[in-house]
């Protein structure tokens, strides 16, 4: 059975603080290379699923069973899960909807499962749209086993081989007063994370995050990219990301935000325009044909880069397959605004969604 989430008093802004230093900071300087990536997932899981599981593999001793405790901890749960077995089957039946599945030493090297226990985890996640672990928090497994490199691609892996910090500071971590403060701190997440209000561009990389059909790298860099913007928000520092958003994703990002922002500003497309409107473009049942020279300084403010070039958007919405470009006439083409014939992107309605 998962044992059940530890309730505690609410947290103080000041307290969360002073937990995350008792907690957590030792935690960063235990696993320098990886602890701060599984913090932004677990911060983003406190909001919504995380969209690829997390795989912590590596020698005997080499403290995975510390980091899954850790994990276990910052997600509310004072012990470890207990699988009667080790099983796909069981670990279905441990998963619970919005909660977090922590599973540690599923997936030992004598093990005999065929195929490997991370590579049939990573399967479920990836394939079934249905399955228990999909509905997850966040799925956490540490194991002595490779993981395979089409899984690696779509996890969050952790490979840790040998102990990097001081035997000082592993004591600290594995006292009962950093337990007890990295219970605080997901108190303190699981309190102030659902208020946080996200600036444009942030919400439209969770919306690419939470994309069932794109591709599960990109959901987990999106991911993480919030859940950084998260525990920022709140003060609270978890390092340097060692994953970013692809250059494409980033300009898909800020596409979506600028849309966003110029519609609820009283940009129009399509309709009857009068004098003095903001006419971005024009839509019908199939495409959205948008204006390079009206979105494109949007697009600019929101990711803060005068440089950027019409045609390296076209290109990155091209190449995520959002623009359809004209064989002969390239990745911009004519059509009628409003009686006036322009040159415009045209696009998937789905930017609208």
């Amino acid at each position: 059975m998962l044992p059940p989430a530890v309730d505690v008093e609410p947290v103080s802004t000041a307290q969360a603080r002073a937990a995350w230093e008792t907690g957590v900071t030792p935690l960063l300087e235990a696993f320098p290379d990886h602890a701060g990536d599984i913090l932004r997932a677990i911060a983003f899981a406190h909001r919504a699923p995380f969209p690829v599981p997390v795989f912590i593999t590596g020698r005997p001793g080499a403290g995975k069973t510390t980091l899954a405790r850790a994990i276990s901890e910052l997600t509310g749960h004072s012990d470890l899960l207990e699988l009667p077995q080790r099983s796909l089957a069981s670990i279905r039946k441990a998963a619970t909807a919005g909660e977090p599945l922590i599973l540690d030493d599923v997936a030992p090297a004598h093990s005999r499962a065929r195929p490997a226990m991370f590579t049939q985890i990573q399967a479920e996640v990836y394939a079934s749209r249905n399955s228990p672990l999909n509905a997850a928090s966040i799925v956490v497994a540490t194991g002595e086993q490779k993981i395979d490199e089409l899984s690696l691609q779509r996890t969050l892996a952790t490979r840790i081989n040998r102990r990097r910090a001081p035997r000082e500071i592993y004591t600290q971590l594995h006292s009962e007063a950093a337990a007890a403060a990295r219970l605080s701190v997901h108190s303190y997440l699981q309190t102030q994370i659902p208020r946080v209000t996200l600036a444009s561009a942030d919400s439209a990389a969770a919306r690419l995050a939470l994309g069932v059909d794109i591709e599960h790298e990109r959901r987990r860099d999106a991911a993480l990219h919030v859940g950084g913007v998260l525990l920022r928000s709140l003060d609270l520092d978890a390092g340097t990301s060692r994953h970013r958003m692809p250059r494409e994703d980033q300009i898909i990002v800020g596409v979506y935000a600028a849309l966003q922002y110029a519609l609820d500003n009283g940009a129009l497309l399509g309709g009857h325009p009068t004098a003095g409107d903001w006419v971005l473009g024009r839509r019908d049942e199939d495409y959205l044909y948008l204006i390079p020279g009206e979105i494109l300084p949007i697009i600019r403010a929101e990711l803060d880069d005068d440089t950027l070039t019409s045609n390296a958007v076209a290109a990155a919405l091209e190449s995520r397959g959002l623009l359809y470009p004209s064989r002969r006439q390239g990745r911009s083409i004519p059509r009628s605004i409003n009686g006036t014939l322009t040159r415009v992107w045209r696009l998937s309605p789905a930017l609208l969604a």
